[in-house]
């Protein structure tokens, strides 16, 4: 986990101002590195949704040129660094018809779905197209269950990918995501064990899937712990060596990769005593890189290097609107207009959901080594 220090951060401050999300190169390939040790042989597609900042991505691609894309801006902010659409895989489930025109004009070959609806939409490119369908597995051991949305159980999806042969289109593997920040490797030997019989039954059908894609949601550490990585990975790489030892797998990791990678850097822009409680205005907020509190439901870590007695105080953003509080219960020492913070673990799912709200522009991106 990155976590600069407050010298390096005020450094930093001075030669770009703030708010300043700082990303680590090291951090990412490190990341990247610790998949291909615990997951050795599953192709990584990075989910571009989670940081989609040209810099960042330009980083990932050293070690993967390999993206999991969701629209046609993400594909061509992915063009725009070099990589090709056979290169991608289109993650949404739901499309319009114009996109998936898009995507197949810029070369993207792969494809989910998870409705028979959906599958209208792609009897213009018949063989021409590969089609994942994606599997439900509803999660109580994550942060946001993806299986809400979208998926279907697999006796569904066997029906379904029997109609989509007979519509003449070609399914060609399976795919799940049991929840982002999900805590519980289980959930993937779950979900692996499920779709080893699907694959089996729909082979049966003479339907013969080769490509398995297991999703992302690998955990990184915020407030709270993990536990160790390689006790993580093991269930599930022992699930794919049982199940599916001669297939295609991929995942899509996207939190994991950059979530930790990154700090947040901040600057206490005000304050005053409100029923004798202090309150902190800092230059980034719930409509910026905070974000990720509304919509990822993140709990970051906040620093200060200030040293005193501590009490209760509110954290507060930089916008006419109430609803800008970061932290209604923090605990820091008293804080002075112009200190500088520090959040922790800004990496995934925060800048790329902040806005220009009120005028506040979101936070510069910079990489350093």
């Amino acid at each position: 986990m990155l976590q600069l220090s407050f010298d390096e951060a005020r450094s930093l401050k001075e030669q770009y101002g703030t708010p300043l999300m700082v990303f680590s190169r090291r951090e990412i390939m490190e990341k990247l590195s610790i998949l291909n040790e615990y997951l050795p042989g599953v192709g990584l597609y990075y989910a571009v949704k989670a940081n989609a900042h040209p810099e960042v991505l330009e980083v990932i691609k050293q070690c993967t040129d390999k993206f999991d894309v969701c629209s046609p801006h993400e594909i061509m902010t992915v063009k725009d660094i070099g990589v090709e659409g056979d290169n991608m895989i289109h993650t949404n489930p739901i499309k319009k018809p114009e996109d998936i025109r898009f995507a197949v004009d810029q070369g993207v070959k792969w494809f989910v779905f998870d409705n028979e609806y959906e599958l209208e939409k792609f009897k213009p490119y018949g063989k021409d197209v590969n089609l994942m369908l994606r599997l439900s597995f509803p999660n109580t051991d994550c942060v946001v269950n993806l299986s809400y949305k979208f998926g279907v159980y697999a006796d569904e999806a066997m029906e379904l990918a029997k109609k989509a042969t007979d519509m003449g289109l070609r399914v060609r593997g399976l795919c799940f995501h049991v929840g982002s920040q999900n805590l519980n490797p289980f959930k993937y030997k779950e979900a692996i064990a499920e779709c080893r019989r699907v694959f089996n039954h729909l082979l049966l059908e003479g339907i013969c899937l080769d490509l398995l894609d297991i999703g992302g949601g690998f955990p990184v550490e915020y407030v709270d712990s993990i536990m160790p990585l390689r006790n993580f990975f093991t269930p599930i790489r022992k699930a794919l060596d049982s199940y599916f030892p001669s297939t295609t797998v991929i995942a899509e990791p996207g939190r994991f990769i950059v979530g930790d990678a990154a700090n947040l850097i901040l600057t206490v822009v005000g304050k005053s005593k409100r029923n004798n409680v202090w309150w902190y205005y800092v230059d980034d907020g719930l409509y910026g890189s905070f974000s990720g509190r509304v919509y990822d439901h993140g709990k970051y870590l906040l620093l200060t290097d200030k040293e005193g007695p501590r009490e209760q105080c509110i954290i507060a953003g930089p916008t006419c609107d109430s609803i800008d509080v970061i932290y209604h219960t923090s605990v820091m020492p008293e804080l002075d207009i112009g200190d500088t913070l520090l959040a922790l673990s800004m990496g995934a799912y925060t800048s790329c959901s902040a806005s220009h709200f009120n005028g506040c522009l979101p936070a510069k991106t910079i990489v350093i080594d």
